[in-house]
């Protein structure tokens, strides 16, 4: 089956826009930090991409009987190697969400390649941008090319206000709170340094004798200038006295507390559980949440921009797993398989898969009671009345 096939690229530009590449950091600005450098937002970046990443891509198509799953060259290229030779599916989606939560700002652009009238590659486009249109729309610029929007893939997180057409994520926000752990996180190597010495106080047991600042330096000079670390101080007994203030720990400055507090704050605008930053315990509950509230909503968003862009039928679609999202321990996922394998509604060789067994033939429906085939249920005798048991036994 041959693919569709994009429009005529657009006449290319020579323009400059679109030629910053925040994925280099080579060519960021001077004292520009990206949001994958501070360890907290890295964290929940990874964490979101890698869980959707994990998740399979099925193409279905829309039958009398239900939606089925498609297994052909389209799906397999989508699912499994969608930019030959460079990255595998896991990898390619881990960077369209990397890019939507991070620098991408909300923005995420793939190149469809192809050749003969089939796709040979859905290329990532780091760097590229939307740049609105003054005689309406918008088109996009790479590499000094300008496409049109029909050309590429635009995966947004989410929608701008000003701008419908282009995407908005949780740059500008997730920067502050970058900047605020990153000074921190400065002060607390500060204080854990090596070198890193409290204050003194230096008591004087006269009111006058150091009044003058050339005295006060040359007592200083005299007495206090060698602090080789371990080196004792000699000076004349009743001359003065020297008290350490202890050094000021992390509690002492409440850091711990506002580090904790941005943690919170950081895992709030990504949608991500607390305990993706080391903040409560890992809890079901709050992981599936986040999957219901975060993590579709940006499935489904992939998921329309590959059904518009690379299908022709009006009856097939893209869908990302939502079970590959969802978090089971493995007791509750077979629990639930058997459950339903009880009803009829799995089959023995699909709870088996869950339970990572090699299939064993068990292909049909059954119920609970004597097992029996789905399409005997009505057969049983309890169902039956007396007259219809002895017809049955009359037909044999």
């Amino acid at each position: 089956m041959k693919l569709p096939l994009f429009g005529k690229k657009k006449k290319r530009s020579a323009s400059p826009l679109g030629m910053w590449i925040v994925d280099s950091t080579e060519r960021l600005p001077p004292g520009y930090h990206r949001l994958l450098d501070s360890p907290e937002i890295s964290a929940c970046i990874n964490r979101i991409a890698s869980i959707i990443s994990s998740a399979t891509i099925y193409l279905m198509e829309n039958s009398r009987k239900g939606d089925i799953r498609v297994r052909d060259e389209l799906a397999r290229f989508v699912d499994i190697d969608p930019w030959p030779g460079m990255a595998t599916r896991q990898s390619w989606m881990n960077w369209i969400i990397t890019q939507l939560l991070g620098d991408g700002d909300g923005e995420a652009f793939v190149l469809p390649r192809s050749s003969n009238g089939r796709f040979t590659a859905l290329e990532p486009m780091p760097g590229a941008v939307s740049i609105a249109n003054p005689n309406g729309g918008y088109y996009v610029q790479w590499n000094g090319i300008t496409y049109a929007p029909d050309e590429v893939l635009h995966f947004r997180l989410y929608t701008d206000p000003d701008q419908p057409w282009k995407g908005r994520g949780v740059r500008l926000q997730a920067q502050r709170i970058a900047d605020s752990l990153a000074t921190s996180a400065q002060l607390k190597d500060t204080l854990n340094a090596p070198d890193y010495r409290p204050p003194l106080l230096i008591g004087v047991n006269s009111d006058n004798a150091f009044s003058d600042e050339a005295e006060r330096q040359a007592f200083i000079d005299e007495y206090l200038a060698d602090s080789r670390k371990g080196k004792p101080w000699i000076f004349p007994a009743d001359l003065l006295k020297v008290e350490q203030l202890k050094p000021m720990s992390l509690s002492d400055l409440a850091i711990k507390d506002n580090v904790d507090l941005d943690k919170a704050t950081v895992a709030a605008i990504f949608g991500v559980p607390s305990f993706t930053l080391g903040l409560g315990t890992f809890s079901n509950s709050e992981h599936n949440y986040a999957v219901r509230t975060v993590y579709i909503p940006i499935c489904q968003g992939i998921e329309q921009e590959l059904t518009l862009k690379l299908l022709a039928s009006s009856r097939r679609y893209f869908k990302i797993s939502r079970r590959r999202l969802y978090a089971y321990d493995f007791k509750s996922l077979i629990d639930m398989d058997l459950s339903m394998a009880d009803r009829g509604y799995l089959t023995g060789d699909e709870v088996r898969e869950d339970a990572d067994r090699d299939p064993a033939g068990l292909t049909e429906f059954k119920l609970l009671e004597n097992y029996i085939p789905a399409e005997m249920s009505g057969k049983q005798k309890k169902l039956l009345q007396d007259n219809e048991i002895e017809e049955e036994s009359t037909d044999e």
